[in-house]
């Protein structure tokens, strides 16, 4: 059985704050060392529940987060920024369930720990065929473009709220509880490595009863960027309409063919974001 992984950090065991997670301040070792322990865990729970082949994609920041060293050796790892379906790197039709560890609410979602959507510092809603969705909905849809059911996802209640109500059966761990953006109840780390060691298990055992997300023949994307000059220089790709000062609205036949061009509005509005310095 094949098992492709999704890691982001912000849902991680433990974590609360920007510090955890960003590479170079005071407590982002910390943040690595939970996030290692905590997709370890999932590992462990999927190979005693018979997977055989397990493929880890780094899915947060710089996606370099992982102590390799530390790692399940079961386990393949995709490191690196540059990959053009991004948090899904790795992802295909051969795999037969996926798990997002970690995992975070969208922008906006009261009290859900570091809540964003894909760039914090760029986008202020996203919407996908219409309805507001974050990282894990998003990527959901784009397993379920390849028939793969997502049937894991760990992070924050608030996250595990989102993700129930956007993906029928799926199996959450809750490892805190939001008290707002910078605050959390978590739990012990060893107590949330049990419960996903636990839950990954059951997860895979009963993976036959979660089905892909439905794929849509045409998906529309509109994302509301926070400053007007993002949403401009993103309407510049073929094919992108600007609604509004700030809302951009691009569709495609196909969720595999849409990813890589979200990927460079991303970095457009990362350089739309402030004047170059030449």
């Amino acid at each position: 059985m094949k098992l492709f992984i999704s890691v982001d950090m912000e849902g991680i065991s433990g974590i609360h704050d920007w510090d955890d997670v960003i590479p170079g301040k005071k407590s982002y070792e910390f943040g690595r060392k939970m996030l290692t322990q905590d997709v370890n865990a999932a590992i462990e729970g999927a190979i005693q529940a018979g997977v055989t082949d397990i493929l880890v994609n780094e899915s947060h920041g710089p996606m370099k987060n992982v102590l390799v060293e530390e790692l399940h050796p079961q386990a393949r790892l995709i490191r690196g920024f540059f990959k053009p379906m991004c948090m899904m790197q790795g992802i295909d039709e051969s795999f037969d369930a996926a798990f997002f560890i970690g995992y975070h609410g969208m922008a906006g979602a009261a009290n859900a720990v570091l809540n964003h959507t894909l760039l914090g510092s760029c986008i202020q809603r996203f919407k996908l065929n219409g309805v507001e969705v974050g990282e894990a909905g998003l990527n959901a849809a784009i397993a379920g473009a390849y028939g793969v059911p997502v049937v894991l996802v760990t992070g924050d209640s608030q996250t595990a709220e989102e993700v129930t109500a956007g993906i029928p059966g799926v199996y959450t761990v809750s490892v805190k509880e939001g008290i707002n953006a910078f605050t959390a109840n978590s739990l012990h780390p060893t107590v949330a490595k049990n419960m996903i060691r636990e839950q990954a298990a059951i997860a895979i055992s009963h993976y036959k009863q979660i089905s892909p997300i439905a794929v849509e023949s045409s998906n529309t994307i509109e994302i509301e960027f926070k400053s007007t000059n993002m949403a401009f220089v993103v309407s510049w790709i073929p094919g992108t309409e600007l609604l509004d000062g700030r809302t951009i609205r691009y569709q495609a036949g196909d969720l595999k063919q849409m990813i890589p061009v979200l990927q460079a509005m991303l970095l457009l509005a990362i350089q739309g974001s402030k004047p170059l310095d030449f």
